[in-house]
C-alpha cells in the first residue's frame, strides 16, 4: 500500500478543522474521533476505527478541512497523499469502489448527526466552516468526484474518454444525495459549453466523453482559484465574459507574448458588436484575481485603464469563465 505510516500517541492531533487538504488517513490500529470545537467544548462526530478512514472528502472538494481529527487511543496511521491516490486510481479500481461507498455513507452519517445535534440545541460548526461560507463547494465535490468516476470507469476511445451518462448520474446523485434534476442540468451545461460532449452508442445510450481528459480538474481548479479570489462575486456580470471574448480576437492579432489594452479599445470593440458596454471601466479591477494571464494596468489613454495580457491560454480562461457564468444562472453554486 502506497502511502506513509506513523504511530501516534492518544490525543495527538492529525488536522484541525481550517487547516489546507493534504490527502486522507487509514486507521492502521487503534482509533480516530472527528469532531469540532464550540465554545470550549467537544462535538464529536464520528469514530473511526482500525480499517476505516478520514479525510477522504480533501480528494474530492480540495477544500480545508470542515472538522478536526485526533486519536482517542494510542494508533498507527496510514497518510496517502493525493499523488499517492492517483497512482492508487490506476492499480487498485476496487479500493476506489469501496471509498466511494464509504463516501457516501459518511455524508449521510454525518448530515444525520448535525441533525440530531440541532434538534437537541446543541452547538453546531462554526459558519466559516459551511458549505455557505464555501460558495461552489457542492459543484467543486461534483467535478472533482466525476474526474475521479472516469479514472474508475472511462473507457478510451482513440483521444475521447467516454462513460455512460446513466452511470455519472446514478453515482453522483447516490453520493452527494442531491436532486437529480440538479445533477442532470450541471451535466448539460458541461456539454452545452464543450467541457465534455454528448453521443449516443450503438445500444442508443447517452455517452459522454471527455475530449481533454483533465478538462474537469483544470476546470474545477479554475472555480477553485477564483472564488478564492472574488469570495462575494457568485454572479458573474455579463461585460467580463464580452470583455474576454473581445481579448480572445486580439491576441489572435497580437505579434507579442505580451499586450495591453485599454478600456477604450475595449469599448470599442464592444460597440462594433453591437454591445452596451459605457460601463466596462467598472469592471477592470475585478480582473485582479484572474491570475497572471490578465491584470488591470495603468495606460496612456483619457481614462488611464487598461489591461495587461499573457498569450496562451486566454481562450481557455474565457471559456472556464462563460461556464461559471451559466453555474450562476442556473443557482448550481
Amino acid at each position: 500500500m502506497a502511502g506513509t505510516s506513523k504511530s501516534l500517541k492518544a490525543g495527538s492531533v492529525v488536522f484541525k478543522a481550517g487547516d489546507s487538504a493534504d490527502g486522507m488517513y487509514l486507521v492502521r490500529r487503534g482509533e480516530l474521533v472527528v469532531y469540532f470545537e464550540q465554545a470550549g467544548k467537544e462535538v464529536i462526530l464520528a469514530r473511526i476505527p482500525e480499517g476505516g478512514m478520514v479525510g477522504e472528502m480533501a480528494l474530492f472538494d480540495r477544500m480545508p478541512r470542515s472538522a478536526s481529527v485526533k486519536a482517542s487511543s494510542d494508533a498507527e496511521i496510514t497518510h496517502i497523499s493525493m499523488d499517492d491516490f492517483s497512482r492508487l486510481m490506476k492499480q487498485i479500481p476496487k479500493w476506489f469502489v469501496g471509498l466511494m461507498g464509504a463516501l457516501s455513507s459518511r455524508l449521510r452519517t454525518t448530515n444525520d448527526r448535525l441533525k440530531s445535534i440541532e434538534a437537541s440545541g446543541g452547538v453546531l460548526p462554526p459558519p466559516a466552516h459551511g458549505a455557505a461560507a464555501k460558495p461552489y463547494h457542492n459543484t467543486l465535490r461534483i467535478l472533482n468526484t466525476m474526474e475521479l468516476l472516469w479514472h474508475r470507469d472511462g473507457v478510451k476511445d482513440g483521444k475521447d474518454w467516454n462513460l455512460q451518462r446513466k452511470i455519472v448520474e446514478g453515482e453522483l446523485t447516490e453520493i452527494f444525495g442531491d436532486p437529480a434534476q440538479k445533477v442532470k442540468t450541471l451535466l448539460d451545461l458541461l456539454c452545452a459549453e464543450g467541457v465534455l460532449t454528448a453521443k449516443q452508442d450503438s445500444y442508443r445510450a447517452v455517452i459522454l466523453s471527455m475530449p481533454n481528459r483533465a478538462a474537469l480538474s483544470q476546470f474545477a481548479k479554475f472555480v477553485t482559484s477564483f472564488t478564492k479570489s472574488n469570495p462575494n462575486l457568485r454572479e458573474l456580470p455579463d461585460a467580463i465574459p464580452h470583455i474576454m471574448k473581445i481579448l480572445v480576437k486580439m491576441e489572435g492579432k497580437a505579434p507579442y507574448d505580451q499586450f495591453t489594452v485599454t478600456i477604450e479599445e475595449l469599448q470599442d470593440a464592444g460597440k462594433t458588436a453591437g454591445l452596451d458596454c459605457a460601463n466596462w471601466g467598472n469592471y477592470i479591477p475585478a480582473f485582479q484575481g484572474f491570475g497572471e494571464i490578465i491584470k488591470p494596468t495603468k495606460t496612456s489613454s483619457e481614462s488611464g485603464l487598461g489591461l495587461r495580457v499573457t498569450k496562451g491560454d486566454v481562450a481557455t480562461l474565457a471559456k472556464h469563465l462563460s461556464v461559471f457564468q451559466k453555474l450562476s444562472q442556473n443557482q448550481l453554486d
